[in-house]
């Protein structure tokens, strides 16, 4: 067991080992189950999860609400986005051409795009990074 915990398993889980934290982030981005990196996570775009790995049999569905938190992650990562991009366009000379509305409609068409192209990546780091955390094993 203290070789187990030396190479990174977590308390209490024997047989699981944790991926390295840089594995775990690169497999969420490229939307791949944490426990095989094998396994797609998504069937469709933009986020249609599956409900397990096709590899391993990992269920990517914990409990009931378990992607609330990843809508959490899709809306900071948007506005760690937009605001920046805002900021940025206060300083282009044609802004102020513009009416207020325009402005407005200008950034939803910005921001809703985005948070549709960051919502399955957002996901897939979700559950990474919770199985990274907390491991858990598929059926058997």
């Amino acid at each position: 067991m203290q070789r187990a915990a030396a190479r990174g398993a977590p308390r209490g889980v024997p047989g699981i080992v944790r991926p390295p934290f840089r594995a775990a982030v690169r497999d969420a981005l490229f939307l791949r189950c944490p426990n095989c990196r094998v396994g797609r996570v998504l069937d469709r775009w933009p986020n249609k999860m599956l409900p397990h790995c096709a590899v391993c049999g990992l269920s990517f569905f914990r409990e009931s609400g378990y992607y609330i938190g990843g809508m959490i992650v899709t809306y900071a990562l948007t506005i760690a986005i937009v605001i920046p991009v805002f900021l940025f366009s206060l300083l282009l000379p044609y802004y102020d051409a513009l009416s207020n509305y325009a402005r407005y409609g200008l950034w939803v068409l910005f921001a809703l795009p985005l948070a549709l192209v960051l919502m399955p990546y957002s996901y897939s780091l979700w559950l990474s990074l919770d199985f990274w955390l907390d491991p858990w094993q598929p059926p058997k």
